[in-house]
């Protein structure tokens, strides 16, 4: 749980990276609302290897 409130909130490029998965989820689930958790889940991971680069 430390490491995702970390990922979450550790800085500023970190809380920006969250804040675009979660609108791109939200912008999925208007045209299809099953899709957007692996969405989500999707982005979120995609932002961890940025984080990580």
């Amino acid at each position: 749980m430390k490491k995702v409130v970390q990922l979450i909130f550790g800085d500023i490029r970190n809380v920006a990276s969250v804040a675009v998965a979660v609108a791109l989820a939200w912008a999925v689930a208007q045209w299809l609302p099953t899709a957007s958790g692996w969405v989500l889940v999707a982005a979120l991971i995609a932002a961890a290897f940025w984080q990580a680069a």
